[in-house]
């Protein structure tokens, strides 16, 4: 049955392709025609010609997965024409569209290169004002972008920046697409960097948005990378259920490059069950696409996926021999992360192959690859990264609040200066007939209004010294020193135990829980979502400290509305406390 099926499987994607190459040969048939035949009706180079320059970035798209160096002589044609009609739209979108072919090639530093210069662009566009919403668009998608080769190259704190600055700016826009595709991408830097929980957290929040706006290449991806999460948790029977529904969309968008992603990942999938004939059947399929695309990173991926397999099957010379073959394309195109999961494997295939001086030379440089890549700093900087979007984003919503009651107060002091003046006019004649009344009421009035002010600046100074004393004590009452003194011990502990990277797991949770209580401690009342956030956070790293490991839910009646329901900070944490300890 396995095999009937993976060949219905195959036949649905010979027949979508035969169809999808009429359809798409007709299209580029047409386009050439047009190049051909085109007049833009001026002497000189104009701005007319823009028409041809888009019939360019259309034949682009059209090969970027046929004939990538087809794709990229028109690329450079766009460039051309563009800088010579000058029009800085058109060339931004050209330097994008290279990128995009650069990437798919694995050469990332060109990318980067030209995602740069595409920046820099909508950057002056942007400071013209010219069509903002236009520019924004294509900013955030060129961040987005320069997000992803940073993912690919391992350097995640960088990923992380380039995807929030894309999300706010998405966000700002309302294009819910492209917050649906940051949302994806920043859960799967976090699935990178192995923090699980938060990148499906991510993911599935992406998911729930793309159903909403039915974008089903949105779709694809979100479900793919959440059955990646799900395996690397080791429940690859959930993640083949996401992998083949991934697969699917692909299939029904003819996105050859989904496709083959999907494939060896469902590959992977078996080879993990131990099935290992159908894993090798898929994952040969994958690998051909990918070469037949000529995606370099994808290629480095599926040799090392074969290998894989071969390393289960104790067939070490081939093992070796896909491997060798991954590694020397991942260092070429600079995917370092890739490189090292390579070589962190290829040391076990030569260890248990008996050859031990390789197995020492491939761990070495497994090990200073990680270094480099999950360092403390990297990982205190993708906290801040985080916490920076979170924080410009309050610091908008502050700022237009605060900027609503600015223009009700000057309204305000509109109508009492209105008021003022007219009173001053009509009291003006009674003035000057009581002018010597007024000099003796108005030294009394002095008099006493400066014993009421003496007297009210000294309650105030008391009230103040009060509330300071106050918020201190609250503030002290939150953070239980013998908590505090209990985490930084455990810490400890697991770096004596060269347990690093639970160390820094357990680092970033407790600075998280420390910045939230210091944060809340400045209100009398937070919304009971974000105590529970606390509450949650305080939770994790007892159960991690602790001997004996506990479970936890939190159970909310849905007539409660956590957002806008306020409770004291931390109000419920001395009651878990207790029942924790007792």
């Amino acid at each position: 049955m396995k095999k009937i099926f993976h060949l219905l499987i195959l036949c649905c994607m010979l027949i979508e392709k035969s169809d999808a190459q009429k359809q798409g040969q007709a299209k580029i048939d047409s386009l050439l025609n047009a190049l051909r035949t085109y007049n833009s009706g001026c002497n000189v180079p104009c701005l007319n010609d823009s028409i041809k320059v888009k019939n360019f970035l259309f034949l682009v798209k059209e090969y970027k997965y046929v004939k990538p160096d087809s794709a990229m002589i028109f690329c450079i044609e766009a460039l051309r024409f563009t800088q010579t009609i000058k029009w800085q739209l058109g060339e931004g979108r050209t330097y994008h569209l290279m990128g995009a072919l650069y990437d798919d090639k694995g050469e990332y530093f060109q990318a980067l290169k030209n995602y740069s210069k595409a920046l820099d662009i909508w950057e002056k566009l942007s400071k013209n004002n010219e069509n903002p919403p236009l520019i924004k668009y294509q900013k955030a998608t060129t961040l987005g972008n320069m997000g992803i080769v940073s993912m690919e190259q391992g350097d995640f704190p960088k990923a992380l920046d380039y995807y929030f600055k894309a999300l706010k700016i998405d966000e700002d826009i309302q294009n819910k697409s492209g917050i649906a595709r940051h949302l994806d991408n920043i859960g799967l830097a976090y699935w990178s960097q192995r923090n699980f929980s938060k990148a499906l957290e991510y993911n599935f929040k992406a998911l729930k948005l793309s159903e909403e706006i039915n974008y089903n290449e949105g779709i694809a991806h979100n479900l793919g990378n959440i059955g990646s999460i799900y395996s690397e948790q080791g429940n690859d029977s959930i993640a083949l259920e996401y992998y083949s529904k991934a697969l699917k969309k692909c299939q029904e968008l003819n996105d050859k490059k989904g496709v083959g992603l999907w494939l060896s990942s469902i590959g992977n999938a078996y080879t993990n069950m131990k099935q290992y004939p159908e894993a090798f059947e898929i994952l040969l399929k994958a690998l051909k696409i990918s070469q037949e695309l000529n995606d370099k990173n994808n290629i480095a991926v599926l040799l090392f996926d074969v290998g894989s397999a071969h390393h289960a099957t104790k067939n070490y010379p081939e093992a070796e021999k896909y491997m060798l073959q991954a590694i020397s394309i991942s260092d070429s195109i600079g995917a370092i992360n890739l490189k090292r999961q390579i070589e962190t494997e290829l040391s076990e295939v030569y260890s248990q192959s008996n050859n031990y001086k390789k197995a020492l030379e491939y761990y070495k440089a497994a090990m200073i690859a990680k270094d480099s890549l999950f360092n403390e700093e990297k990982t205190q900087e993708i906290t801040r990264k985080e916490m920076n979007y979170e924080f410009d984003k309050k610091e908008t919503a502050t700022k237009a609040e605060q900027e609503k009651k600015d223009a009700i107060a000057k309204q305000e002091l509109e109508k009492q200066k209105l008021l003022r003046n007219s009173i001053a006019g009509g009291a003006g004649v009674v003035v000057l007939s009581s002018i010597f009344s007024f000099f003796f009421y108005k030294r009394k009035r002095d008099a006493v209004e400066k014993q009421q002010k003496a007297e009210q600046k000294q309650k105030e100074t008391s009230l103040s010294l009060q509330v300071s004393e106050t918020e201190m004590k609250a503030l002290r009452s939150q953070m239980n020193p013998h908590f505090i003194f209990n985490a930084l011990q455990s810490i400890q502990t697991f770096l004596l135990s060269n347990k690093s990277e639970d160390a820094n797991t357990y680092l970033l949770k407790f600075s998280k829980l420390m910045r939230l209580v210091l944060e809340n401690s400045q209100h009398s009342e937070v919304s009971l979502k974000e105590d529970m956030q606390a509450l949650e956070l305080y939770m994790q790293l007892e159960s991690i400290r602790l001997a004996h490991p506990f479970t936890y839910d939190f159970h909310i009646d849905e007539s409660v509305d956590v957002e806008e329901t306020t409770i004291p900070p931390l109000i419920l944490q001395p009651f878990v406390e207790n029942a924790i300890w007792h």
